[in-house]
């Protein structure tokens, strides 16, 4: 017949199947139909709206009525000699046919009545008439509509279910529906429809993230505050989330509610672009709530959401920015935003604005570790070697891994990944090959090795005491076992003569005194490795780390509580708080701040001294190579500590003897 049903439709038959399944149930009927179609939000509304009851309850009646078995009985009484004339039926009953295939492939032996067979034949006739290849939803759900049976024309009007009104609101919807989705002159350039991305069962290139994403589509469903804000470093793949959302949706991979859902990216910059004047931006940020307003099957992405507050604003102080004009509508249910921003500009941001931060949902996106990141960007790889029409193999992928974490710290996994795999394969092809091998990958590394074999022996060596120094801590440490150290570099990059890279391996939910104490021990522990083994004093290379220390203590000092000194219920102190304070709470503060990297110190100093043989076996190591992968570490740990174990069992064997 050269017709086929749409996958909208075959979800309808499966969770038919389903209900029967659920209820025992032995007839497939247009009551289990109608529950079905209610899952969709259109069909749905429409419903409610001809009703004086709402749809909660509509649903809960008509699932008490798929189980009464006077209408079951019913309905079997009217459904005689039908079955038998389904087993003769002609290929050109298409529903007969794709129902009988539909349920042997579930293998569930369900009859269906003569009412629903001809609802979906009735479907069937309208695709063919307008010469379509699929049966869709709208087919399905219009077929229903003007064939109501003799039982479900009763069960409306038990439900209270106007039936002219009815039909009128969803043919309305879905007229609505159908037009065509036009963007205001103003908004040219301001608005992209990422749906058109995604045609063609073109899917997004960054995989995984299926936990952020449950969780977005789970707050997305709910009735009111259906925002969401994704937050982490660059590089993490927060734009990435949103476009495999659209995927989803566009390929039908999503909850069904959203199956008609537009996303729509947003452009701050050009919105607000040429708008110097009063009241220009105004009418750019009104035209896109009246666009957001006339559909209400509209996601709205704004990435680097953080610059609509303040964004259109004419002078300083100004209200009348964007962040104000959207208010209403992140309120509402008339549009759902997702945003994008860092973790830094979250707190300047929404941080500040308490009315602002309460209409999102707040999403933390972290940066996958090392291990992930190859399996996440197979489908990137994919198309990467298809459009460059060069070829790279695992090995080589987890080469780039390994040498961007020593070498490429402005960026984050797994776009830094994908972007150095890119950049290698332009390498490869321009040398003429069909392959990246290891010269294509490290002509695009910041890497100085020239520097690094042209560096005295007591600045390698007092490099590598710094950095095994760091690693030993966060090895050893009691309360940092979340992190997991992945690479070591003494060579030079970016401004750093040594790197150690650590995955977080899970998240702490205990930060108590004793973890930032460890915390800010595996700070400090390079500086005090170099002057426990080099007898090196004050090296300013040491300042990232004494930064990072200092600003830990003070955080525990005034706004954790981890300190009696500010009284017995502790105070909290800002910024700006600590700045107005007296000079005897300045002095307090100060002391504790001290007090608190001694207590650290103490703890890096005893737990170098406890491992002084390994730390000299690790620095001998690395000197020679200039790196070690996370492997190499745990190799070497491990035959440490099985010398360690026959070195005690020696020494108490010889006890023993004595």
């Amino acid at each position: 017949m050269g017709i086929e049903l749409s996958m909208e439709v075959k979800d309808i038959i499966q969770r038919m199947v389903e209900t029967v399944k659920r209820y025992h149930l032995e007839m497939m009927n247009t009551l289990v139909l109608f529950d079905t179609l209610l899952l969709n939000r259109l069909f749905a509304t429409a419903v409610e709206v001809s009703s004086e009851s709402t749809l909660e309850e509509i649903v809960s009646e008509v699932r008490k009525l798929i189980k009464n078995k006077d209408l079951l009985e019913q309905e079997e009484n009217n459904n005689r000699g039908f079955q038998e004339a389904i087993a003769s039926a002609e290929k050109g009953e298409f529903f007969l046919t794709c129902i009988a295939q539909t349920c042997s492939a579930t293998d569930v032996g369900t009859r269906f009545s003569q009412d629903l067979a001809f609802v979906f034949s009735f479907a069937t006739d309208m695709a063919m008439a307008e010469n379509r290849k699929e049966v869709t939803y709208e087919d399905v759900a219009k077929s229903f509509i003007e064939n109501l049976s003799e039982n479900m024309l009763e069960v409306f009007s038990d439900l209270e279910i106007n039936v002219p009104e009815f039909k009128e609101h969803y043919e309305g919807a879905i007229a609505e529906k159908l037009e065509e989705f036009k963007i205001p002159a103003s908004l040219t350039g301001c608005i992209t429809v990422l749906n058109d991305k995604f045609k063609d069962e073109a899917q997004c290139d960054i995989l995984g993230r299926d936990k952020e994403c449950e969780e977005i589509w789970r707050n997305m469903m709910k009735k009111t505050k259906r925002n969401v804000i994704l937050v982490g470093k660059p590089g993490v793949g927060k734009s990435s989330i949103v476009y495999k959302l659209t995927s989803d949706i566009v390929n039908q991979r999503c909850p069904e509610m959203f199956y008609d859902f537009i996303v729509l990216s947003l452009d701050v910059n050009n919105i607000i672009a040429g708008t110097s004047l009063r009241g220009q931006a105004e009418e750019r940020f009104q035209d896109l709530i009246d666009l957001l307003k006339k559909h209400d099957n509209v996601i709205l992405f704004i990435d680097e959401i953080h610059m609509i507050v303040g964004a259109g604003a004419v002078s300083h102080g100004e209200k009348q920015d964007l962040s104000n004009a959207l208010k209403p509508i992140l309120a509402g249910d008339d549009a759902i935003v997702i945003g994008a921003t860092t973790d830094e500009e979250y707190a300047q941001t929404f941080g500040m604005e308490g009315a602002l931060r309460r209409r999102f949902k707040t999403i933390n996106v972290r940066e996958p570790k090392t291990t992930e990141v190859y399996d996440m960007l197979k489908e990137s790889i994919r198309q990467l070697e298809e459009f460059h029409e060069v070829r790279i193999s695992k090995k080589m992928v987890e080469m780039i891994i390994f040498y961007s974490s020593c070498f490429n710290h402005n960026t984050s996994n797994p776009d830094r990944t994908k972007d150095l795999i890119d950049v290698s394969m332009v390498t490869a092809r321009m040398s003429g090959k069909d392959h990246v091998d290891r010269a294509s990958i490290m002509k695009n590394f910041g890497a100085n090795f020239e520097e690094f074999h042209n560096m005295s022996e007591e600045m390698v060596r007092s490099t590598a005491y710094h950095e095994i120094g760091h690693f030993i801590v966060l090895r050893f440490s009691d309360k940092l076992i979340n992190r997991e150290v992945t690479a070591i570099s003494i060579i030079p990059s970016d401004g750093y003569l040594g790197v150690t890279v650590s995955d977080a391996t899970e998240k702490t939910v205990n930060c108590d005194k004793s973890y930032f104490t460890d915390l800010i021990a595996e700070s400090l522990a390079g500086r005090i490795a170099e002057k426990i083994f080099m007898k090196i004093e004050n090296n300013a290379g040491a300042e990232n780390d004494l930064e990072k220390a200092t600003k830990i203590a003070f955080k525990m000092v005034t706004k954790y509580g981890m300190t009696s000194r500010l009284g017995e219920n502790q105070i909290y102190l800002n910024d700006k708080d600590y700045q107005m304070q007296t000079p005897a709470v300045t002095e307090i503060v100060n002391r504790e701040v001290q007090k608190i990297l001694d207590e650290s110190a103490k703890r890096a100093t005893f737990l170098l001294n406890k491992y002084k043989e390994l730390v000299e076996e690790l620095v001998n190591e690395i000197t020679k190579k200039g790196m070690l992968s996370g492997k190499e570490l745990n190799s070497i740990i491990e035959l440490y500590e099985q010398k360690q174990a026959v070195t005690c069992l020696l020494y108490t064997s010889d006890a023993a003897d004595d």
